[in-house]
């Protein structure tokens, strides 16, 4: 039989090595505390500039969070703060997709962050998840499903024909948490009934409305209710897309909807890393969004100046701040990931944490937005501001790994379930509290780029300024 030994193709050393050379200063948390790390993930100084640019695009990041937090029905305190924490310590965490936050990947990032969060003596915690994902990710594993006492939970109770294909952000059906337990129907087992009893029984017009809904519930029954937690997803990044397009002396805007050069140079850079031993990590898998189909989500293609699909469902839009709002707005289109991390990180000068394969793309983004804004001169003091960026991407997923299911494991250990696993991880050094690595290991981009590191075909300085 198969194990997951055998299918591993570079070794955790191996793998936190690599990690310790393209960022030396992780190198001193090598035998730390994890407590530590965490501390290290989380600290970062205020948000302070001279660049209009950068300013900016702070101001309207920071307006889009309160916003966000006024339609989750935050109190009016607590909106400010979470505007005040942004600029204070603007970190964002968006390692996990959208999942319920009892999910493994989902609950220890989520654990690592509060870690962090609390060592600070902050207040609010925001994180970004994923929505352009797909109902079921490979196997029984997605924003779909859930494992409780060893047994599969349908969380939305729909078939196979109704997850496939479509995207949690999608808007096409209504949703409700039938939690249908796959392995074992009939009456629900006692922890099923007790999650049941915690989730929202509303309906939602989108099952990622209904994922950030619940984790509400969740955070404030399981984590820690003196810290407010603000979930971003792909619907509010458009929107804050579209305040940028919305306002007239937006750089992005400007620079990037008007200016198609800049765009098309962007673009070539990200193609020009097919050539060199950074292939896979980042690929234009389409150009700045997704267009979207009752739920499906299709690539697009800048073409002069529209944006269109190549496939049977024919999407074109006017490359231009107004036909792109109203897109936004009517859901034909969402932002795709490079376009994302422009606007909540890269522009304000966000730091984000991610996973294994964000510590590699997202200073590669950086690279490519970098290298297009050298072409010319407009651009030198948002270049000089970004240059100064300190850690601006930062390995926070899947920090901890553990076995144990999250639900069963809270409901074993009681009231005080989340202070026991903090006291009990952070007390753990990275390399006994990550676990396998697995997401590393049995990657093949790693194995790739750790054969290439060994052989002097990559380094961290290679594309220029991409690891700096």
């Amino acid at each position: 039989m198969e194990t997951s030994f055998d299918r591993q193709l570079v070794s955790k050393r191996d793998i936190l090595s690599l990690i310790f050379e393209l960022f030396p200063w992780v190198r001193q948390f090598e035998t730390a505390l994890l407590n530590e790390y965490a501390k290290a993930a989380f600290s970062i100084n205020p948000h302070r500039s001279e660049c209009p640019e950068r300013n900016q695009a702070m101001s309207l990041m920071r307006s889009r969070i309160g916003n966000t937090a006024r339609r989750c029905g935050f109190s009016e305190e607590q909106i400010s703060r979470f505007e005040s924490e942004i600029e204070i310590a603007p970190v964002l965490q968006c390692g996990p997709h959208l999942h319920l936050s009892i999910e493994p990947d989902a609950f220890y990032t989520h654990l690592f962050s509060l870690m962090g969060i609390r060592s600070h003596g902050r207040r609010c915690y925001i994180s970004y998840g994923c929505s352009t994902v797909k109902f079921v990710e490979r196997g029984r594993k997605g924003p779909a499903w859930l494992q409780i006492d060893g047994q599969a939970i349908n969380v939305f109770g729909l078939s196979r024909s109704k997850m496939i294909p479509y995207s949690i952000l999608g808007r096409n059906n209504r949703y409700s948490f039938h939690l249908q337990n796959v392995d074992r129907p009939g009456p629900d087992s006692e922890a099923v009934s007790c999650l049941r009893g915690i989730l929202p029984a509303d309906e939602f017009s989108s099952a990622a409305d209904a994922i950030k809904a619940a984790n509400l519930h969740l955070w404030k029954r399981y984590f820690d209710s003196q810290i407010d937690f603000l979930q971003l997803d792909d619907s509010d990044v458009g929107d804050l897309v579209a305040d940028h397009l919305a306002d007239e002396q937006s750089w992005l805007r400007t620079r990037l909807i008007e200016d198609k050069q800049f765009a098309m140079q962007m673009l070539s850079r990200i193609d020009q890393l097919a050539e060199t031993a950074w292939r896979g990590w980042l690929k234009n898998s389409t150009h700045f969004f997704w267009g979207c189909i009752d739920g499906r989500l299709v690539p697009l293609w800048l073409d002069g100046a529209v944006l269109q699909s190549h496939a049977s469902d024919d999407i074109r839009v006017e490359f231009s701040a107004a036909s792109l709002v109203e897109a936004l707005e009517n859901g034909r289109i969402v932002p795709n990931l490079l376009l994302m991390f422009i606007v909540t990180s890269i522009l304000p000068g966000v730091r984000v944490l991610g996973g294994s394969r964000h510590t590699i793309y997202y200073p590669l983004m950086r690279w490519a937005f970098c290298d297009a804004l050298r072409s010319n001169d407009h651009d030198a003091q948002l270049l000089n501001t970004l240059s100064e960026d300190d850690r601006p991407g930062i390995w926070g997923h899947r920090i901890i790994s553990s076995l144990c299911e999250p639900f069963s494991l809270l409901n074993t250990l009681g009231q005080d379930g989340v202070e026991t696993l903090l006291d009990h991880f952070g007390q753990m050094s990275i390399a006994d509290a990550s676990g396998p690595l697995s997401s590393f290991t049995d990657d093949p981009l790693w194995a790739e780029l750790r054969m290439a590191y060994s052989c002097g075909k990559a380094n961290r300085s290679c594309p220029k300024w991409a690891f700096s």
